[in-house]
């Protein structure tokens, strides 16, 4: 098989387990690289892979919005540096830009999956590498930074700089509905003034403020 970076990930991590992929399970392991949700470490220390989840543990039908963590993994060389839960957040992020709401994964080492904001349904399996147990986490927006050059914005204004609203009846609108939050709480009033680094939730998006006065 020709040499391939995330293979060679693969096959690293599985023989510091002590373990020894044969050349069909590489093969499908290829494939499903080819055909899930991917993210790349962007020094190639690790990937994660997602696929769509499935009711009865993977056996029946899809189940719309949420996706299937079916493996992480980081090259022994880099283990223990941040790189795994660099990955489960990129692909938590990369999960919510193509539509899904939720993940879920059965693990033998919960604690990881845990640290990375999973939590435990209380189901378990057994598995041949031993007991297994299932975590779920409800996706949230990716936030992104929205640089406002002054020294103070009010709420409806950043709405409109961060592309959430078109117009200042339109973030009324939004507003009145009470789905706006700051820093996790509802806000209705369109003229709160927002401090630097305050997060706003609204729209479906997260934004986080930088205040950036010019000439400052």
């Amino acid at each position: 098989m020709p040499d391939d970076p995330l293979l060679e990930i693969y096959r690293a991590a599985q023989a510091a387990r002590g373990r020894r992929p044969s050349a069909e399970r590489l093969a499908r392991l290829r494939q499903k690289l080819d055909e899930g949700l991917l993210v790349v470490d962007d020094q190639l220390r690790g990937f994660a892979l997602g696929e769509p989840g499935r009711a009865d543990d993977g056996e029946g039908e899809l189940v719309p919005g949420l996706l299937h963590v079916s493996m992480v993994f980081v090259h022994p060389d880099h283990q223990r540096q941040g790189v795994g839960s660099a990955l489960v957040e990129a692909l938590a992020d990369e999960a919510w830009g193509q539509g899904y709401r939720q993940l879920s994964l059965w693990s033998t080492s919960p604690e990881f999956y845990e640290a990375c904001g999973l939590e435990r349904t209380g189901r378990t399996q057994e598995l041949q590498a031993g007991t297994a147990v299932q975590l779920t986490a409800e996706l949230e927006a990716p936030l992104r930074e929205v640089v406002v050059h002054d020294s103070a914005i009010r709420l409806g204004q950043l709405l409109k700089l961060a592309e959430l609203v078109d117009t200042g009846s339109e973030a009324k609108t939004l507003l009145a509905t009470g789905t706006v939050e700051v820093n996790g709480e509802a806000e209705v009033r369109r003229g709160r003034q927002l401090q630097d680094g305050d997060e706003v939730r609204a729209a479906d998006q997260a934004v986080r403020v930088v205040l950036s006065p010019l000439g400052a």
